[in-house]
């Protein structure tokens, strides 16, 4: 079989649709630059406060300037960085993405 008779099967690519994804997304991503993007957390296993209220539950922070303990929020009201996994929110269509790993 030729290369000449081998016939390839094109996709047809909505650009105007690719278009509006796009400008959508970036209107997205300049809300969350301009406004901040919410942040979760949830308080590692093996931190000192572990058990202090739900176990494994993401509650809001936010995080302050200087200090040790400069995650604010949460059942304690405020944790070191070392003490928490944070967690950044997308959209409340999806799952927030973990951000910070022990």
């Amino acid at each position: 079989m030729s290369a000449e008779s081998v016939k390839y099967k094109l996709r047809r690519i909505d650009h105007a649709k690719m278009r509006d994804e796009f400008a959508a997304l970036e209107a997205k991503e300049a809300h969350l630059i301009k406004n901040g993007q919410p942040l979760r957390a949830r308080i590692r296993n093996s931190s000192k406060y572990f058990g202090q209220g739900v176990e494994g539950a993401l509650f809001p922070i936010c995080i302050r300037a200087g200090g040790g303990y400069c995650v604010a929020g949460g059942p304690g009201g405020q944790y070191r960085l070392d003490d928490v996994d944070i967690f950044a929110v997308v959209d409340d269509a999806q799952q927030p993405v973990q951000i910070t790993f022990e």
